[in-house]
């Protein structure tokens, strides 16, 4: 109910929506805290996630989407570090309401129980949580979702190891290591679920329409699943080779060249690269982007550049004659933009080195190989 009528208040009829924090408190808290009885530090949540709603649909209007006013229509409340206490290993939590500060027990699923102990030591503090309740006929009522940040560890190496990956749909990501994941499977099933989509709206029943928003869950929980299996394996392959930064194209730019029918590709690589980003920074791998311009048509082994270089998915240089998947030359492409730019990064890097599948390819272009047993 607070966190409704911060909105009302920053979503004005008149067509003006704040979100600024300072100037919903201002308006707002005084009269939330005399109608909810809040503490004052579940009053200022219910402002800042109030305005988290808020800015969220701005963002989406500015973008040409559709965004109505948010509703909160949940039994749920959100926590901070002030407001929550948890003790994971006794299975115990305190948390301010109305009636003062409560402390009591909560349980964790059996068959989940190898997958929460990662979270019960090794540096995991409890952040942003919410507290919710639902009418169940059997069971307990409320759930508890907590929220666990940790520092990750900095990349200070002052000659990195560079990894390039190149997106595409024939080869959902290929690395400069030599690492190739289809795509064509994710894609093919896109394309599947788009006519089934079709035949239904063409029958207009309300059946169909339930059938329709049945199968765009399933829909998006294979494309989700199959994009996290992905860059799982992407880091993995960073870790195993003991790389520093992962390099992608710059999705801003490439979006342009995306027509209205190929969004979902979009919107894959975008989710992709998102997955890659939280996954690295866990083993203290930087994530940065390049410009995509002439990766795909330049060799990655004398550095001419032209058109005709590329046919499909093979690449031959009319210069040289190198010969390779035009998707891996790319992803060499990728990460020696990085390389020979210098690492003007955080951890203002030095002359790095370019990952290959047995070695590393220096900016001068000298080749060392890895060398194992």
């Amino acid at each position: 109910d607070a966190c409704q009528e911060v909105v009302d208040c920053g979503w004005n009829k008149s067509g003006l929506k704040t979100y600024n924090k300072n100037k919903l408190h201002d308006r707002t808290y005084q009269d939330v805290r005399k109608k909810s009885d809040l503490p004052a530090n579940l009053v200022i949540r219910a402002r800042d996630r109030a305005s988290e709603a808020i800015k969220g649909c701005v963002e989406k209007l500015k973008n040409e989407k559709k965004a109505s006013k948010p509703e909160f229509t949940s039994d749920s409340i959100a926590y901070d570090k002030r407001t929550l206490t948890v003790w994971l290993d006794e299975r115990k939590c305190s948390f301010s309401t109305i009636d003062g500060r409560i402390k009591t027990d909560f349980a964790i699923p059996e068959e989940l129980n190898d997958y929460y102990e990662k979270y019960f030591d090794d540096g995991w503090q409890v952040c942003q949580s919410t507290i919710e309740k639902h009418e169940y006929e059997d069971g307990e009522p409320y759930y508890l979702h907590l929220g666990l940040e940790k520092e990750t560890p900095e990349n200070n190496s002052p000659n990195p190891t560079v990894m390039g990956v190149d997106l595409g749909v024939e080869n959902l990501a290929v690395t400069s290591t030599g690492e190739f994941f289809s795509g064509t499977r994710l894609f093919h099933k896109r394309e599947r679920f788009e006519e089934i989509r079709g035949e239904l709206q063409a029958k207009g029943t309300r059946s169909a329409h339930l059938t329709i928003q049945k199968m765009s869950g399933r829909e998006n929980r294979f494309a989700c699943d199959t994009l996290h299996r992905v860059s799982k394996r992407i880091v993995q392959e960073a870790v195993e080779k003991s790389v520093d930064v992962i390099v992608f194209e710059n999705l801003e730019e490439i979006r342009e060249d995306i027509s209205n029918g190929k969004k979902f590709q979009s919107w894959a690589f975008r989710k992709l690269k998102e997955y890659v980003e939280y996954k690295a920074e866990e083993q203290g791998i930087e994530v940065r982007t390049v410009s995509p311009k002439y990766t795909s048509q330049r060799c990655s082994k004398c550095g001419n550049t032209q058109r005709e270089n590329r046919d499909g998915q093979h690449f031959r240089c009319r210069d040289c004659g190198y010969r390779a998947d035009s998707d891996y030359n790319a992803s060499k492409n990728i990460g020696m933009k990085v390389v020979l730019g210098g690492q003007k990064s955080r951890s203002r890097m030095g002359n790095g080195q370019l990952a290959l599948k047995s070695g590393v390819l220096k900016p001068n272009g000298n080749y060392f190989p890895t060398h194992s047993g």
